[in-house]
């Protein structure tokens, strides 16, 4: 009787430790996407406004929606994306964005990750 209730602990301890593993590993994967994400479609974005003579980005407008296109296309996780535009400048070259994630544990339980990046071009 002993050994099974020793072996019941130790298999739920076990089982605990690979489900906290589980969640922090989850969460670290987003993170990476999202920062990812948010960083190349920020450089891609800027480097169009760069190209005044090709395609380019010649608004305000044009800017936010390449930014938001790249942005997208780079996501792959199921998750609930917001993006917040603190501060995007056509003018000055400056982008301040908040991305925020949501996802659902195995326990139904959201989780949130947020990144916020800030870019200046410089030469614009």
């Amino acid at each position: 009787m002993r050994t099974v209730i020793v072996s019941v602990i130790g298999l739920s301890s076990i089982l605990f430790v690979i489900m906290i593993q589980t969640t922090i590993n989850t969460e670290s994967v987003y993170r990476e996407e999202i920062a990812d994400a948010l960083s190349t479609a920020m450089s891609q974005t800027m480097s169009e406004v760069m190209e005044k003579n090709s395609y380019g980005i010649h608004n305000r407008n044009e800017m936010i929606a390449a930014f938001l296109q790249a942005m997208m296309q780079k996501i792959q996780a199921d998750i609930d994306l917001t993006v917040r535009i603190h501060q995007m400048d056509y003018e000055t070259g400056k982008m301040d964005i908040e991305a925020i994630g949501e996802y659902r544990l195995p326990n139904q339980r959201i989780r949130r990750v947020s990144i916020r990046r800030q870019v200046v071009m410089s030469g614009n």
